[in-house]
């Protein structure tokens, strides 16, 4: 006996997963470019590298990743 599939259920499940990960992206990508736009600056001594969690050693490092190839395309 053969299974029906009702593929427009299936996509349209699909879409909406894909909607809510864009409206995600959207608003987590504007937080992050609002803290860029703060020029706050902060001594690397001052930073705490041992109690930071993943997330944000990640960020840090990313940063300086793009403030060095910067300063080397210069």
């Amino acid at each position: 006996m053969a299974r029906t599939v009702n593929y427009s259920k299936k996509i349209g499940k699909i879409k909406a997963q894909l909607d809510e990960l864009v409206k995600d992206i959207e608003n987590g990508s504007k937080k992050g470019e609002e803290v860029v736009e703060q020029k706050t600056k902060t001594k690397i001594s001052d930073i705490d590298f041992e109690t930071e969690d993943l997330a944000a050693l990640m960020k840090i490092q990313t940063r300086l990743v793009r403030a060095i190839n910067a300063k080397m395309k210069n």
